[in-house]
């Protein structure tokens, strides 16, 4: 793949992550405006959060549905690719709808309005982003290097858009509010989301995802493996049916995956949403401030994206993955901070702490996609998708619990709790990244350990 189609490949990313990132920065704080001529909140925070829970836990249980369909999809000999036409456009429109309420409607209009935008939006995510991140291998095959440096892109892809949410956004909401904010967002996805189509490489054929199933059938495809990674053993014929959900379901090393990510997936929505209530109502700014508080984080995290494959191959991805997520749950435990002054300004100092948790989140988003295709890949062929639908049921389901939390310490922020709640919100954030490494220990000892060899270095 040149340099063209991996610029290609990173947009589609961009793209959906741009839309997905405006939809939970400003979901709260959208629900929370004040406006039609009083202090009347358009929606209660907290009911939008317990919404958002159980829509999250509605669009995980699609996941394994559209990885199920993408992999059927494959067997049948078309390219995967094919599937991003049929849903490039659909999360657009579901951004549009959720952020048109405005305080002239009828409650009950302004209620259809936001769950019919979520429904579309969730929906949509779902049946685009399965089928793209699945990708990752399709376009990869066999080659372990190009398979690290897609999976890297994806997280790079999540970086840029973070940085269009948290540096961009702010300013368009102040100068358009929430609803053309959106429409901007929205349709500048489209054609972005459209480009991972060409991206194929033309040398591999890889947009026929059958031949690559039939390649790795027979493959070793132990190259640039986890070092903690026993060899894949021959793999038997492609399984049809549920056999790609039990495999999923029973595959412990998945499992671990699943909760370690899980932790520092519930930890970035947190932040996420925190973020204008932090330069709000904890340091006094304004919603354009946010900028000034990601704007460091991207700085140090996007670098650090171009190492990340170079990390990946030395430690392998699961050493780097644990060290990252560790390192992050003791910086978040400094959020206590926020507020006060350790260098110049409350502002400066919390620019500061978000900056230090760039480079753990570069890891950590760089190394998500090849951490979920290597484990399909050890266990059968032809079962990435469901192994990304899997993946996206449980961290979806997880991410509804965070905003909900989310949602709670947003109304008690400008409620009871005062800037307290605010605090709160950060320290959950850290609070998540433990529980995950916590559990990921616990299912480690569920794994087999791995049979030494001369070839396979210990762990």
């Amino acid at each position: 793949m040149g340099a063209r189609k991996l610029i290609f490949f990173t947009l589609g990313q961009v793209g959906m992550m741009m839309l997905a990132r405006f939809f939970f920065q400003w979901i709260l704080d959208f629900a929370a405006a004040p406006g039609g001529g009083s202090n009347e909140a358009l929606f209660p925070a907290a009911t939008v959060g317990a919404v958002l829970l159980g829509f999250r836990i509605f669009d995980g249980v699609t996941d394994p549905v559209a990885g199920l369909l993408g992999d059927r999809w494959v067997r049948n000999g078309r390219p995967r690719q094919q599937l991003l036409w049929t849903a490039f456009l659909i999360p657009s429109v579901g951004l549009a709808l959720t952020f048109a309420p405005t305080h002239a409607m009828p409650e009950l209009t302004r209620w259809l309005f936001l769950l019919a935008g979520m429904f579309v939006f969730f929906v949509g995510y779902t049946f685009y982003a399965i089928p793209y991140w699945s990708l990752v291998d399709d376009y990869a095959g066999d080659d372990p290097e190009a398979r690290t440096r897609l999976s890297n892109l994806l997280g790079a892809g999540l970086l840029i858009a973070t940085g269009l949410g948290f540096v961009g956004s702010p300013i368009l909401v102040e100068l358009l509010g929430y609803r053309d904010a959106g429409l901007v967002f929205a349709v500048t996805a489209i054609p972005l989301m459209t480009l991972p189509y060409f991206a194929a490489p033309d040398d591999t054929d890889a947009s026929s995802a059958a031949d690559d199933a039939d390649a790795d059938a027979g493959a070793g495809g132990d190259a640039g493996a986890d070092a903690d990674a026993p060899p894949r053993p021959p793999s038997p014929a492609t399984p049809t049916g549920l056999e790609p959900l039990k495999l999923a379901l029973t595959d412990a090393r998945f499992l671990a995956v699943i909760v370690l990510f899980g932790g520092s997936q519930m930890s970035l929505t947190i932040m996420t949403a925190a973020a204008p209530f932090i330069a709000v109502d904890l340091l006094g700014g304004s919603s354009g401030d946010v900028a000034l508080l990601l704007g460091p984080l991207l700085a140090t995290a996007l670098p650090l994206m171009l190492f990340t494959p170079a990390l990946s191959r030395r430690w392998g991805w699961r050493r780097a993955v644990v060290a990252a997520t560790a390192a992050l749950a003791v910086i978040y435990g400094g959020t206590g901070i926020l507020g006060g002054t350790l260098l110049v300004s409350p502002l400066v100092t919390a620019a500061l702490l978000f900056a230090c948790g760039g480079p753990m989140i570069a890891v950590l988003l760089g190394l998500e996609g090849e951490a979920i295709t290597e484990c399909a890949r050890q266990r059968s062929p032809g079962v990435v998708s469901m192994y990304f639908g899997v993946y996206n049921f449980v961290v979806k389901a997880l991410n509804g619990v965070a905003i909900f939390v989310a949602g709670y310490l947003a109304q008690q922020a400008r409620g009871a709790w005062g800037v307290d709640a605010i605090r709160a919100m950060s320290a959950t954030a850290g609070a998540a990244l433990l529980v995950g490494f916590a559990a990921y220990l616990l299912a480690q000892r569920a794994i087999p350990a791995a049979p030494r060899s001369a070839s396979t270095p210990a762990p």
